[in-house]
């Protein structure tokens, strides 16, 4: 699912398997208030499907149980 990158004078959508797993993390965990839920729900889907920083999702209480 596509992503807002913010980028100075422009808005762009990109799909969250093209960033950096680093990039989602920060979109995952930022102020709510910054991120669109669908954005920070398509960081948290894209690093699970990775299982990359589960742990820090984890403390953070972004994952679901499964």
């Amino acid at each position: 699912m596509p992503i807002a990158v913010s980028i100075p004078n422009r808005s762009t959508k990109t799909p969250a398997s093209n960033l950096s797993s680093r990039k989602l993390l920060a979109i995952a965990v930022a102020e709510p208030r910054l991120k669109s839920e669908i954005d920070v729900q398509s960081a948290i889907v894209e690093l699970q499907t990775r299982q990359h920083y589960l742990k820090e999702l984890e403390a953070q209480g972004l994952l679901n149980e499964r």
